[in-house]
C-alpha cells in the first residue's frame, strides 16, 4: 500500500551527470586490470601465480599514463558531481606518489609471496584495490566519497593483515585492525552527520564556507564535527596518539 502511494508521487526527473572520462582514467585502468586479474585467478587457478605479479606492475605502470597525460593537459583542474570529485594538480601527484608506492611493494613482495605457500592473485587483487581507494581518495572532495574511498582503501588492508590464515598472530592482527577499523569509521561518520547536518552540505568547500561566514545553524557541532573526522583519520592511519 504505502509503495503504491509513493509510485503515484511524481518524482522528479533524472539529471545525468556529466563525466570525464580522460580525468577518470587512472581509476578505470586500475579497475581493469583488477577484475583482470580476479578472472585470471577463477580460471587459470594456480598457472595464474606466474602472470599475476607482473601483470599488478603492468596496471601500476599503466595507470602513470593517464596521469602523464592529465598532467601536460591545459586544463589543470576538472571537476565533477557538483565538486564532489576534482582531479587537479594536487590530486595527479599525490596519485602518482600513490602508485608509484604501490609499485615499490609490489618489487620488495614478488619473492617473498612467490617463495611462500600463498594464494598470490588474492594478495595482489587486494593490493589494487586498497591503491584504488588511495587514488580516489586524492580526488574526493566530499564526505561521501571520502568515506567510500577510505572504506575501499581499508577493507582490503583488514584482509591483507590476516592474509597468512595458518598464522594465528596474522589472524589475531586482522582481527584487531578490523575491530578497530570498524570503531574508526563509526566516528568518523558520526563526525560527518554533524558536519552535514550543522552545514546541510556534504561538499568540502560548502563547508568551510559555511564554518567560515557563520551561516552554519550551531558552530559549535561544526567544532565538535572537524574532532570526530580528525579522530576517525588518526584511528585509521595509527597517528599519535591513537596509534596504539
Amino acid at each position: 500500500m504505502v509503495l503504491d502511494l509513493l509510485a503515484q508521487l511524481p518524482q522528479p526527473d533524472f539529471d545525468r551527470p556529466t563525466l570525464d572520462w580522460h580525468a577518470l582514467a587512472p581509476e578505470i585502468t586500475l579497475l581493469s586490470f583488477g577484475a583482470l586479474i580476479t578472472l585470471l585467478d577463477i580460471w587459470l587457478l594456480d598457472r595464474a601465480k606466474a602472470l599475476t605479479s607482473a601483470l599488478t606492475g603492468i596496471a601500476l605502470l599503466a595507470t602513470m599514463v593517464p596521469i602523464l597525460t592529465l598532467a601536460l593537459h591545459d586544463d589543470s583542474s576538472r571537476e565533477m558531481f557538483g565538486g564532489a570529485y576534482v582531479v587537479d594538480e594536487f590530486s595527479l601527484i599525490m596519485k602518482a606518489l600513490f602508485l608509484g608506492a604501490g609499485y615499490v611493494v609490489v618489487l620488495l613482495s614478488t619473492n617473498y609471496v612467490a617463495e611462500g605457500d600463498y594464494w598470490e592473485s588474492e594478495y595482489y587483487g587486494l593490493l589494487l584495490s586498497s591503491i584504488l581507494g588511495m587514488i580516489m581518495m586524492a580526488s574526493s572532495r566530499d564526505l561521501i566519497s571520502i568515506f567510500v574511498a577510505l572504506e575501499l582503501l581499508s577493507i582490503p588492508a583488514y584482509l591483507l593483515a590476516a592474509w597468512r590464515k595458518r598464522d594465528v598472530k596474522s589472524n589475531e592482527a586482522g582481527l584487531k585492525y578490523y575491530l578497530m577499523g570498524v570503531f574508526a569509521s563509526a566516528i568518523l561518520l558520526y563526525g560527518m552527520s554533524l558536519l552535514y547536518g550543522s552545514t546541510g552540505s556534504t561538499i568540502l568547500a560548502d563547508i568551510a564556507q559555511a564554518a567560515d561566514l557563520g551561516a552554519a545553524d550551531s558552530p559549535a557541532y561544526i567544532t565538535l564535527g572537524i574532532v570526530f573526522v580528525v579522530a576517525g583519520f588518526a584511528f585509521k592511519v595509527s597517528a599519535v596518539p591513537f596509534h596504539n
